[in-house]
This record gives structure tokens, C-alpha cells and sequence, in this order.
């Protein structure tokens, strides 16, 4: 009967094979109980093993001491003595070395002793590579000796390999099984992984239905107010004060429009004050600015004074305008002087200042645009934070298929250790996972 047979028995031809099911939660300590059940098989074999590889070690030691009082073989010349004797000191401390070093290990371990294999393997070649010329040469000196070493080396190697055989189906079991306890606690850390993540999308998506809801209500109290009256009223001040606007701004047009033809003279007056040739009175200074600045003020001062020494100053040619520019420029001057063209331009000014002034008042005095511009900024903040929520969700979904991936493919490699050890008819059943 073939050892495997022996260990784990044969198995039976056309057996018919009923499916069972093992619970995830309970896995583990079926596995665990499976694999110390391996061990207890396969302790005694080891412990067999051992005692035969100390049996081996102990009559090798013994022909190693022969070796040492033995005597050359008769007609053996000198230098095949001398020869020998060298090569035998040779074998002899690697003997030694060897048996020194293969130290049987203290329990019956069955992965214990598959590293005690490996370890013996690598002792028995570095043995072999050492002593390989120096066996030939005791070959021819003392051949009994000689004889007696290799049958116990083979012997030796018989033992190991013995003991190899004896534990490495089992080990192999040991292993998935011990793999499978690994896989185990990977899947339940990725169930936890998983839940998290379900929990947090959960939470997400509640936060979004929230955000949508705040939305929803700060978008109806926008409507609500645009159809109020206040918010009618606001629309018809905004429109009116844009008119007004549009007004003033045309009568500030027409006043820059009258003071064009003087650019010129205007301009020298103003570099002729600068340079102090001809120094400008300080209210006459203050219109010519304004003239220069904004013209629309200046149609407020009392502009006579400020045409006359224009007039007489275009008159004296020292403002040295040439003849088509001073004729042009004393005709406007005498346009400019009538009072009432100037005072009509700035009382329809003041009046849309001040009908401007009126209408902004009332509309400050209006709450609605302040509540819609609170309500405005409220809607932007919750649309910014559902966009937010909307790609954390999405970002999370996608790790959450990540996890469901991962966790499939860990069941997959799962259960195929456990089909290798308890057989293909086993299927593993999770309850409350998804």
C-alpha cells in the first residue's frame, strides 16, 4: 500500500457525491479544526521518520569511527596511503560537520519538519560537493569503509526522503488550509470595507435628497417674491431710474457738446495759467477745471465773468487762435453768454439728479432686493453643494464596485482552496453579506 493511500485511504470509484454546505461564519474554525486534524495525522509519521533518520545517523557516526582505525588494504603503495590518509581526514570532518549540524528538531511538527528536509538537503549536497574526490580516493585504500559510508549516506538520503513523502501531501493541506484562514480574514475586512462604503453612500445620498429639498424650498420663496408687490414695485423703480439715467447722461452729453468749440482757447488759458504768463483769478480757475473735468457741473456757475475774459482775451490775440478758429470761438462765446441756454441745460440736470436721488431712496428703502440676493447666494451655496455631494456619490459608487470586485474575486480563489482540500462538492453559504 502506497503511503498517501496509508495516510488519507483510497478513494472509492463511482461514489456517489452529495453537495454540502459550510457557513462562512463558521469557516474558520472548521478549517482550524481541519488542519489540527492533519497535524495529528501526520505527527506519528514524523516522529517514525525521525527515529529512523536517528538510526541512520547513529550507525553512520559508527562507520566514521571505523574509518578512523581502519588499515589500508594489503599492497597499497606508500603514496596511495598517504593519499588516503589525507582524503580520509577529509571525509572524516565533513562527517562529522554533518552530523553536528543535522540536528533533529524537538517536536514532531509536520511543517517543522519539511523545513528540516530543506535544511538537511542543502547540508547532504554541500557534503557531496566536499567530499565527492576524497571518497574516490579512499576508494582504492579502504574499500570496506568506503562501502559502508555510502550505503549509510544512501540510507541517510532514504530516511529524508521518507519523511519527505510523509508530510508533504499533508503540508500541502496544512497550507491551503492555512491560506484559506488568510483569505477568510480578507473578505470579512473587505465586507467591513464594504458596509462603510454603503453606509457613507447612504449618507450621501441622504445629504443630497436634503440639499435638494433646501433647493426646492429657497427656489419657491424666489418665485414667490418675484411675483410680490414689492418686487413689482422694485422692477418699476429700477426701470424708471434707468430712464432717468439715460436722461441725465444725454444732458451731460449735450453740456460737454457746448463747451467743445472753446477747447482750444480753454486749453491755452489753462497752459498760460501754469506757466504763470497769464494767471487766472481762483473762481475762474475752479470753472475752467470744471469745464475740463466735467463739464455737466460747470454749467451750474455763473459763467459770465469766465466768457468775458475769454472774449477779451481772444480779442487781444493772446490766445493766438488764428482768424477762422477766433471768429468761431467769439461767435460760440456770444451763444454761450445767453443765460437762459445754460440754465435750462442745468435745471433739467438737477431735476433728474434729484428725480434719480427720489427713486433710489424708495427703492433703498425696499427690503425685496436684499431678500432676493440673500435668497440668490442661498441657491448658488446649495446648487455648489449638491454638484459636491453628487460627485462624492459618484466617486463612491465607483469604489464600492471596486470593493464588491475584489471581494468576488477573494471568494473565487477562496473556494477553490476549499474545493482542493474538502473536495468540489462543497459550496460556502454568506449569510447577511452582500
Amino acid at each position: 500500500m502506497k503511503f498517501i493511500e496509508k495516510l488519507f485511504g483510497k478513494r472509492k470509484k463511482k461514489e456517489v457525491i452529495q453537495e454540502s454546505v459550510l457557513d462562512f461564519s463558521e469557516l474558520e474554525d472548521t478549517v482550524k479544526t481541519e488542519a489540527e486534524k492533519q497535524e495529528s495525522l501526520l505527527r506519528p509519521f514524523v516522529k517514525d521518520s525521525y527515529e529512523e533518520i536517528k538510526k541512520v545517523l547513529k550507525e553512520l557516526e559508527g562507520t566514521r569511527k571505523e574509518l578512523l582505525r581502519a588499515e589500508p588494504i594489503e599492497g597499497a603503495s606508500k603514496r596511495g596511503e598517504k593519499l588516503g590518509d589525507s582524503n580520509r581526514d577529509n571525509v572524516d570532518s565533513n562527517l562529522k560537520l554533518l552530523h553536528d549540524k543535522l540536528k533533529i528538531p524537538g517536536n514532531n511538527s509536520p511543517t517543522k519538519a519539511s523545513e528540516f528536509y530543506a535544511e538537511s538537503r542543502l547540508l547532504m549536497k554541500t557534503f557531496s560537493d566536499n567530499t565527492r574526490k576524497s571518497l574516490m580516493y579512499i576508494k582504492a585504500i579502504y574499500p570496506q569503509e568506503h562501502q559502508k559510508i555510502n550505503q549509510g549516506l544512501a540510507n541517510l538520503e532514504d530516511a529524508l526522503g521518507e519523511l519527505q513523502s510523509s508530510v508533504s501531501e499533508g503540508n500541502e493541506r496544512i497550507e491551503t488550509l492555512s491560506n484559506i484562514v488568510e483569505e477568510i480574514h480578507t473578505i470579512e475586512g473587505l465586507q467591513k470595507e464594504i458596509e462603510h462604503s454603503i453606509k457613507k453612500i447612504d449618507d450621501m445620498e441622504s445629504r443630497y435628497e436634503s440639499l435638494k429639498s433646501r433647493l426646492s424650498k429657497e427656489e419657491s420663496r424666489l418665485s414667490e417674491l418675484e411675483i410680490s408687490k414689492e418686487f413689482e414695485r422694485a422692477k418699476q423703480l429700477e426701470n424708471a431710474i434707468h430712464i432717468v439715467n439715460t436722461r441725465t447722461a444725454e444732458i451731460e452729453s449735450e453740456a460737454r457738446r457746448l463747451f467743445t468749440p472753446l477747447s482750444k482757447a480753454i486749453s491755452r488759458m489753462e497752459k498760460q495759467d501754469e506757466n504763470e504768463i497769464c494767471v487766472l483769478s481762483p473762481e475762474n480757475r475752479k470753472i475752467l477745471k470744471a469745464i475740463q473735468d466735467d463739464p455737466s457741473t460747470a454749467i451750474g456757475y455763473n459763467l459770465e465773468p469766465f466768457f468775458n475774459v475769454i472774449k477779451t482775451r481772444v480779442e487781444s490775440g493772446e490766445l493766438g487762435l488764428k482768424d477762422q478758429m477766433y471768429d468761431k470761438t467769439l461767435k460760440h462765446i456770444q451763444t454761450l453768454v445767453d443765460k437762459e441756454l445754460t440754465k435750462t441745460l442745468n435745471d433739467q440736470r438737477e431735476e433728474s439728479i434729484s428725480e434719480r436721488e427720489g427713486l433710489l431712496n424708495e427703492l433703498r428703502g425696499l427690503s425685496v432686493h436684499q431678500k432676493k440676493e440673500e435668497i440668490e447666494r442661498e441657491i448658488k451655496k446649495q446648487h455648489k453643494k449638491i454638484i459636491s455631494t453628487t460627485h462624492e456619490i459618484d466617486s463612491e459608487k465607483k469604489n464600492l464596485d471596486n470593493l464588491k470586485e475584489e471581494i468576488d474575486n477573494k471568494r473565487s480563489l477562496m473556494l477553490s482552496n476549499v474545493h482542493h482540500v474538502f473536495g468540489d462538492n462543497v459550496q460556502i453559504r454568506y449569510e447577511n453579506l452582500r
